[in-house]
């Protein structure tokens, strides 16, 4: 073979390695994903348990409707178990139609949400003889209504902006009975309750007080380093410094503030603030809480909000909800394109109980007068009034209290009843 051809046969080989090798490159792309991907949670026990979206999803009031009474249920834990036998009742008929008007009737029983939520998850809170396909709107009010010529009841849920409804049957007389004994307050479980009228809507306060408890707990506490395991990919390459007050990876970071009874973490990686759907919002972050245990106390939720991202679950106790001034009584996520954006939640929970007494709050009917007559508050600014525990934690003790009070929800706030300067506008009043 003459030296040129082999000369030209090895230059032929190169630029075809060369070629190869460029091709290669020109279409081969990395996975970085799997240096961002935070849909991952290491198996981690932090204490809690699972719960399910029924079992966290629960309504703030059931109110009944009976001529001119309205009533409502004495304790929160019967008004708990009404409604697990109210998700159990099959519902036929399914009917989707514009809504006329919110209901009303002399029979009626409304069941009022902490927040509207989208109808896709009626499927998981109520029982239907079919498969049903929900419509896409959010609500935050079931109406029962009672047929009392044809003894039977019908289910209506109205959408959160009142234009549409679902209405479907609840068959069994004896379920009809069932209900009408709530009305006539035959169960001898319920009170009367009076209306607040806030211009928007309406809420229901229980007319007379009886006396609750007051009462201290052991606090129990977990350890900040299980959330290292359950919310870092690569546990092992996470730092800490600062006295162990914040760990990171290098991208992602966990803060532990209020002398480590609360924990923030954040991925700021997902930069992404497009609404994510409200059923996903949710269903991601219950998987996400329930893979490590994370639901230490009773949880309800409390807000789910479309335009930030934002579920938040209250905790309860005994069916009342807890506040805090320190977050300690919350668990928030925030979600970007399906991942996990913010975690902020207590480092506490409720142990075993220490202590109790009694305490006197003032009854609905004075806190109602109280309100209309001050100059404090703008009605239409008030958008709920309860009755929960404010908990404080005793540093020195290592125990939480839990002390009852009146809340009213006022411009996006919660505050205590007891906390508003109403002597200063009754002064101004009685100088009119």
């Amino acid at each position: 073979m003459k030296y040129e051809t082999i000369k030209s046969f090895v230059l032929v080989v190169l630029v075809g390695v060369s070629f190869l090798l460029s091709v290669i490159l020109w279409t081969y792309q990395p996975k970085y994903d799997q240096f961002y991907d935070t849909s991952y949670v290491n198996e981690v026990d932090v204490g809690g348990e699972e719960k399910t979206k029924n079992e966290l999803i629960e309504p703030k009031s059931v109110i009944f409707h009976h001529g001119e009474t309205i009533s409502g249920f004495s304790k929160p834990l019967d008004r708990q178990r009404f409604f697990k036998e109210l998700a159990s009742w099959v519902l036929y008929d399914y009917n989707e139609s514009d809504a006329q008007a919110k209901p009303d009737s002399d029979h009626m029983i409304e069941v009022v949400l902490p927040t509207a939520i989208p109808a896709d998850l009626i499927t998981n809170l109520f029982t239907f003889n079919d498969q049903i396909y929900a419509p896409n709107w959010s609500f935050d009010r079931v109406y029962i209504m009672l047929d009392t010529i044809n003894h039977v009841s019908e289910l209506v849920i109205i959408s959160a902006d009142n234009r549409k409804q679902i209405t479907a049957t609840i068959e069994k007389s004896e379920t009809y009975y069932e209900l009408l004994s709530y009305l006539e307050d035959e169960t001898e479980i319920t009170q009367e309750f009076i209306p607040f009228d806030n211009e928007s809507d309406i809420l229901y306060l229980p007319k007379d007080m009886a006396g609750l408890s007051k009462k201290t707990f052991i606090a129990t506490t977990i350890e900040p380093e299980l959330f290292v395991n359950a919310l870092f990919a690569s546990p092992s390459v996470v730092t800490s410094n600062m006295n162990e007050a914040y760990f990171t990876d290098g991208q992602r970071g966990m803060s532990i503030v209020q002398d480590g009874r609360r924990l923030e973490y954040i991925n700021p990686i997902q930069i992404s603030s497009d609404e994510v759907d409200l059923v996903d919002l949710i269903d991601n972050s219950i998987n996400n809480i329930n893979e490590h245990q994370g639901w230490t106390n009773d949880y309800l939720l409390d807000r789910l909000a479309d335009t930030s991202n934002l579920v938040r679950y209250r905790m309860y106790y005994e069916g009342f909800p807890t506040f805090d001034h320190n977050q300690l009584t919350t668990i928030e996520q925030r979600w970007r394109d399906q991942e996990l954006y913010q975690y902020i939640r207590p480092l506490v929970s409720i142990g075993n109980l220490l202590n109790s007494s009694t305490k006197t709050l003032p009854s609905g009917e004075e806190v109602i007068a109280t309100i209309k007559n001050s100059d404090t508050l703008l009605a239409e600014d008030i958008k709920d009034i309860r009755i929960g525990y404010t908990m404080q934690y005793v540093e020195d003790a290592y125990s939480l209290t839990l002390d009852p009070e009146w809340y009213i929800l006022y411009q996006g706030d919660w505050i205590k009843y007891n906390a508003i300067d109403f002597e200063q506008s009754a002064q101004k009043k009685g100088g009119d």
